[in-house]
């Protein structure tokens, strides 16, 4: 059994290949369609033919490779499903790939959806899966401990700041996931962006990424508690600082974070 990273040229984005005898498990392929079929290429090196594709959440960039590999068996969370079927993950591919130009493979597909929270069997490996909120709805954690491997999908970057669409779940994950890192640690995390961590490095990165939306929390639950209005408490939580910056194309990301911190605070 072995695996092997690959990343993308656009955010640094990880797609991950397992590979054991003759058979592969593609985690998150991507992004352009160069890239993927490399990816594919590099499984048939090893003598293994890509059988099955897991997605991390439903972020274009990580749906974007699954229509490659049309024999292979594609499965997700159920919400992720969810917005495959419903068309939506097709239509944000399409124009993340006229946005940035890129050629990408086609549309997604979801051909197993996955029963979060247990072990499956995805080809010759077994995977176990736990629940990754916050940075979506959607996210699914993949354990394999046959290479003794933890997939993060979005979380845990050391190349971006948290990226969420509810805090309050974001900090529920990163909790569990300190909790994970110091009394089941893998040999190796592998995160959606930036490079394999180690079971520390992943650790440093949790406690500075929920130290960073708690402050997030404080201050803005701080000004609404002493009357202040919504525009004060957002420019409050704007005035936290990032635990690490991201690139400049993602440097907004930390206005939706102080708008999904609001959300959680003020109704409507």
């Amino acid at each position: 059994m072995r695996f092997e990273r690959f990343e993308s040229g656009l955010w640094r984005t990880a797609s991950l290949l397992l590979a054991s005898e003759a058979e592969a498990v593609l985690i998150d392929p991507g992004i352009a369609e160069a890239e993927v079929t490399a990816i594919g290429a590099r499984a048939a090196a090893f003598g293994a033919t890509v059988t099955h594709i897991l997605a991390t959440h439903g972020d274009w960039d990580h749906l974007c490779g699954i229509a490659a590999f049309p024999d292979a068996t594609a499965w997700m969370g159920p919400a992720a499903a969810e917005r495959v079927r419903s068309g939506r993950a097709e239509a944000r591919i399409a124009k993340a790939a006229r946005d940035h130009g890129l050629a990408v493979a086609g549309s997604p597909r979801v051909d197993a959806v996955l029963e979060v929270g247990r072990a499956h069997q995805v080809g010759t490996f077994v995977v176990e899966t736990a629940p990754l909120l916050g940075h979506t709805p959607d996210g699914v954690c993949y354990r394999v401990r046959a290479l003794d491997l933890l997939i993060v999908g979005d979380h845990l970057s050391a190349i971006e700041f948290p990226f969420a669409t509810s805090t309050a779940a974001y900090r529920s994950t990163l909790a569990g996931l300190i909790e994970l890192l110091h009394h089941d640690p893998p040999a190796t995390v592998v995160p959606g962006h930036g490079p394999v961590l180690t079971a520390a490095e992943a650790l440093a990165i949790a406690e500075a990424d929920l130290a960073y939306l708690r402050a997030l929390r404080a201050a803005a639950a701080g000004v609404l508690g002493a009357g202040g209005d919504r525009e004060d408490a957002r420019a409050a939580a704007l005035a936290v600082p990032l635990p690490r910056q991201a690139s400049d194309d993602l440097a907004a990301m930390h206005g939706a974070n102080a708008d999904a911190q609001l959300a959680e605070l003020l109704p409507g």
